[in-house]
């Protein structure tokens, strides 16, 4: 799957959140061709429509959790989950790491 066709979302500052959340473009935000993100510990990324990606957890820990949804879930590296979730999916990272979606 090409992940052009996934939408990420780096979220840093409050504005870029609320934007998020209001469906507009976020200030400063990015999106890049490259499936591997690499995460300062404490760093949050969004995926705004994860149905049909997958997520791997290449260093570090992730905390994944899509919206509205009460089961959270944590990835070590080396781990994978593969989305069936419509809706948004926040990684964030415990510890420094990089995580790939494909």
């Amino acid at each position: 799957m090409n992940t052009a066709h996934h939408a990420f979302l780096f979220v840093t500052r409050l504005d870029q959140w609320a934007a998020f959340l209001l469906g507009r473009p976020a200030p400063d935000s990015r999106s890049s061709e490259s499936p591997v993100r690499h995460l300062d510990k404490g760093a949050t990324t969004w995926i705004v429509r994860p149905r049909g990606c997958q997520v791997t957890c290449e260093a570090g820990t992730l905390w994944l959790c899509f919206d509205r949804e009460p089961v959270d879930i944590v990835l070590e590296a080396g781990e994978t989950h593969r989305c069936e979730k419509t809706t948004a999916l926040s990684i964030h990272a415990l510890s420094a790491g990089a995580v790939r979606v494909t």
